[in-house]
């Protein structure tokens, strides 16, 4: 999807794309004059990690791993800059706390999520950048020192969004150390060095929502607290989910892959109990601020945490997520240095060791929790048990497990939860659609269409249901499918079915070329294309036709299979003789089962040729793919006759 779309969630980060994928930009360099970077990035054929690996997905993983290990090392390096004097550095025992603070980062159970999803990429490399640039700039507090942090802020914000924040922790430092640490100190020139921080973050973050066109449009679904009705309900709301982000933290029990859709309630009263957790919160960082001006540890910890948790905060603007564990990848640095701090502060060294081993025991357990898709689906339902999101994914992996009454049950869980939830009840449709129960599947779908009037997959899927029984509205539903799809190949693949059974070869053939166009790969719509034009006796057009979609689909056995029928009625044997061989080759190749027809028919070819041997020996081989092959009978005994 564009990033400028109105419905694009907005994430531009080409730089964490281009780990995973590579191809020259060629004539796709057009669109870059349009501002649409992300679009071409996005659309790479050629991916680097699939290329060497295929399917496997430990090497995405191992990657990841090696990342997270850098970043480890940086922390160290951070720390090491970060906690002076050396009276702090060093406990009274002479521990570092650089590196229990570092140890206590690597084995977090938070850091499971980052390196076990895909996107977490995104969070690693942004980690990386922002904690690689103020580990190797010398003085963050000179001009030259701002400019070259911010130039990495910004290219750390290609990677992931949130590495903007190294500006706003900079910008926090350099007030910190001008107004508390030296407030004697002259304050032209740090002012000029915050000016600058901010000029150059500003500009970029402008820049970014000029190319996005404005900012993402959530829907409350997305983020329920931030959409509360009152303004009280929502300030509890997102300060009770700064808790739960905090709480995780300290105590990583609860984990949960999606924390949207029942996950957590909005508080709606003030005599919700919860609200009692929220002012103990407030008064908590109440207290945390006041010792921070007498503890620079604290202080330090608390600066890494705000600013780098501001863009998930809902301060500054609303996101999309209640709560995502991979957004704390970088805050847990200010968590890790805080209870470090804390634990050898107060020589309990031992307690902080069995700290660490109790959260390397969870990491290990929760990355089993990752291993899979149903394993993860699963411990997200125990965690949120009314999510409605979990039971919609588990609904969607039963159904490509082909556990068809499971899918179901998923689906209609999620309905039950969440009475609006257009998508599971697309699903659930098009799931009742394939088992031929198409009068349960059309009241499903014209739910979801009532629910949301613009909702194309709906649309398009009650018109398969539709064409069998009433063409003229199923017409209707794809034309609404397409005015809110414009690209929608899959739907002008059906258009053109249905103008097929209704007798209309002409619009038939122009919404499968329609579908050939948007989707050059749509092989379904290029067979119908050529099958009819075959049909018609187009025979040149056919041909022309079959060729062309050859051209991007070498693989595709069933055309080969086609074009040689062609070629063969145009008496060009050897051209159809080739083709013949190449679709039972592909076949072969594919470890498919060779259609009976493909030994069949290049027998025809053989016979109308005159290679009465080479006939018979194909038909044979039809036979024995299917001994009740009657054309094939019937040509074999007419050639032993001769």
């Amino acid at each position: 999807m564009d990033i400028t779309h109105r419905l694009s969630h907005k994430s531009f980060r080409p730089l964490t794309t281009l780990t995973y994928r590579y191809r020259f930009m060629n004539n796709k360099m057009i669109n870059l004059m349009k501002w649409n970077v992300h679009n071409i990035i996005a659309k790479f054929n050629f991916r680097l990690d699939y290329y060497i690996w295929g399917h496997n997905p430990f090497p995405f993983h191992l990657l990841d791993l090696l990342i997270h290990g850098i970043n480890c090392v940086l922390v160290f390096i951070f720390l090491s800059k970060c906690v002076k004097p050396k009276s702090e550095l060093i406990s009274s025992k002479g521990e570092s706390l650089a590196f229990w603070g570092t140890l206590l980062f690597s084995v977090h159970p938070v850091h499971v999520e980052p390196l076990g999803a895909i996107v977490g990429r995104a969070d690693l490399f942004g980690a990386m950048i922002f904690l690689g640039a103020f580990c190797f700039v010398n003085d963050h507090r000179s001009y030259k020192g701002v400019i070259f942090i911010s130039m990495f802020s910004i290219v750390g914000s290609l990677f992931k969004e949130t590495a903007i924040t190294l500006s706003v922790f900079i910008l926090l430092l350099e007030l910190w150390n001008t107004w508390i640490v030296s407030p004697d100190e002259p304050k032209r020139s740090s002012t000029l060095r915050c000016f600058l921080t901010v000029t150059l973050a500003g500009s970029f973050v402008v820049w970014r929502l000029w190319l996005q066109d404005g900012p993402p449009i959530f829907q409350p679904f997305d983020n329920p607290p931030a959409f509360a009705p009152s303004l009280f309900s929502r300030v509890a709301s997102i300060i009770y989910i700064w808790v739960l982000n905090v709480f995780i933290l300290l105590n990583p029990v609860w984990l949960c892959y999606d924390w949207s859709m029942g996950c957590v309630d909005i508080i709606e009263s003030f005599w919700d109990l919860r609200v009692v957790v929220v002012i103990l919160f407030l008064i908590v960082c109440l207290r945390l601020a006041l010792l921070a001006f007498k503890h620079r540890l604290i202080m330090l910890s608390i600066l890494i945490f705000a600013s780098t948790f501001l863009p998930s905060s809902n301060l500054l603007f609303t996101v999309g997520f209640v709560l995502a564990e991979r957004n704390l990848y970088l805050p847990s640095i200010g968590y890790c240095i805080f209870v470090a701090y804390v634990f050898l502060r107060l020589e309990q060294k031992k307690c902080l060791i069995f700290l660490i081993i109790i959260f390397y025991i969870r990491s290990c357990q929760r990355s089993m929790d990752w291993m899979n898709q149903g394993t993860l689906f699963r411990s997200g339902l125990q965690v949120c048990p009314n999510n409605a999101k979990v039971h919609y994914n588990l609904g969607t992996m039963y159904g490509d497990l082909s556990d068809r009454k499971s899918a179901e049950k998923s689906y209609k869980t999620a309905i039950s939860l969440k009475g609006d939830y257009y998508q599971a009840m697309n699903n659930l449709g098009n799931l009742l659609r394939v088992n031929n129960e198409l009068k349960e599947a059309e009241i499903w779908l014209r739910k979801a269409v009532e629910i949301k009037s613009d909702f194309a997959a709906a649309w398009m899927n009650l018109g398969i249901i539709l064409s069998t029984s009433n063409k003229s509205e199923a017409l209707s539903c794809y034309h609404n499918a397409l005015k809110f799809r414009k690209s929608y190949p899959d739907c002008e693949y059906n258009l053109g079915n249905l103008y097929l059974d209704m007798g209309d070869k002409e619009n038939a053939l122009k919404a499968w070329e329609r579908a050939t166009s948007l989707k050059h790969t749509h092989s379904q719509a290029w067979i119908n294309t050529v099958i009819l034009l075959e049909q018609e006796g187009k025979l040149q057009e056919a041909r022309e036709t079959a060729v062309r979609a050859l051209q991007v689909l070498k693989s595709e056995h069933t055309l080969h299979f086609i074009l040689g029928n062609i070629l063969g009625k145009l008496s060009e044997f050897e051209s159809a003789k080739t083709s013949f061989e190449q679709a039972i080759k592909i076949c072969s190749q594919l470890n498919k089962r060779i259609p009976p027809k493909y030994f069949s028919n290049l027998g025809v070819l053989y016979h109308r040729w005159g290679k009465k041997s080479q006939a018979i020996e194909l038909y044979q081989k039809a036979l024995i793919i299917d001994p009740h092959m009657t054309s094939a009978k019937k040509n074999l005994e007419m050639l032993m006759k001769k």
